[in-house]
């Protein structure tokens, strides 16, 4: 879930760029019936099993902080590594005793290589929000709402858009004992009579699947296929394809969630980069001490 502007990400408008950077962190398990969806963080710490699954959940009601990077190698026109580095926070509320508001909020920094006889960029792109209504009651298909939100925070106009965009987020999660797939879909407007960098028109659609092996260790692929509207038909899409691995461990009373991967976009932009690596850290606060 990413947004950049469409001069100097090539790819993708400001909304499309902060979908990028937000995809990894959409995860979790399914609890135990007794929780209700939060591990029990009075009377024994969770397992590294529950909280593996609780960490492939969209909306799981899982508190964490997330450090993410997403390198970019071989950038169109310079040959150098676009970065896109971000914190990431998600945090639910709750409503009442049926659902529950989990807020995914993301701060991107930017790094875009300039080209032949240009300059590079680097800075802040804007800030996305996504706000998901969920049940809270535990089942193996779990569904969410709400909007997304895009402000503009960027520090240069070629990181971003200096308009709000709004738009229509939604997503479906299905958990079994190993396994686990999801599909998160949005797309943004730009407010008012924007033009060039500054009109957002982007959609995104977040693939999540989870397989969970031994000793907190996951096989999964989770990535955001995007589309700027604004751009013309042949460079519209990026449609990334690949996956990695996840690691889940407790360090002390802190549960931690570590996790690569790498995609081939096999279809680009002609003036965006073929190949992306992503690298995550996570910090799980609902776990108990």
């Amino acid at each position: 879930m990413t947004f950049a502007a469409a001069s100097k990400f090539g790819t993708s408008s400001a909304l499309t760029a902060t979908w990028l950077v937000a995809t990894p962190a959409l995860a979790q398990t399914t609890p135990s019936p007794a929780t209700n969806g939060t591990p029990d963080t009075t009377n024994q710490r969770a397992s590294v099993a529950e909280l593996q699954k609780l960490k492939q959940n969209p909306v799981s009601g899982l508190r964490q902080f997330v450090f993410e990077a997403n390198a970019n190698p071989g950038y169109p026109n310079s040959g150098q590594t676009q970065g896109i580095y971000s914190l990431q926070a998600v945090w639910p509320f709750s409503i009442n005793e049926d659902y529950r508001l989990v807020t995914y909020t993301i701060l991107p920094a930017v790094h875009i290589p300039g080209g032949t006889g240009e300059h590079s960029a680097t800075g802040l792109s804007d800030t996305l929000i996504n706000l998901f209504v969920s049940p809270k009651k535990a089942s193996e298909i779990v569904w969410g709402i709400g909007p997304t939100i895009l402000l503009p925070t960027r520090t240069q106009p070629e990181l971003g858009s200096n308009r709000v965009a709004l738009g229509p987020a939604a997503l479906l999660y299905y958990q079994q004992d190993k396994w686990s797939a999801g599909v998160v879909l949005q797309n943004g407007w730009s407010l008012g009579n924007a033009s060039g960098n500054n009109r957002v028109n982007a959609f995104g659609a977040q693939y999540l699947f989870s397989y969970n092996l031994a000793d907190g260790w996951s096989i999964y692929s989770n990535a955001t296929i995007t589309s700027n509207w604004t751009r013309p038909s042949r460079d519209r899409w990026t449609v990334p394809v690949g996956g990695g691995i996840g690691k889940l461990f407790y360090v002390g009373p802190l549960p931690i969630s570590v996790s690569a991967q790498a995609f081939y976009n096999v279809v680009a932009p002609t003036d965006a980069p073929n190949w992306s690596v992503n690298l995550q850290l996570a910090f799980l606060l609902a776990a108990p001490n």
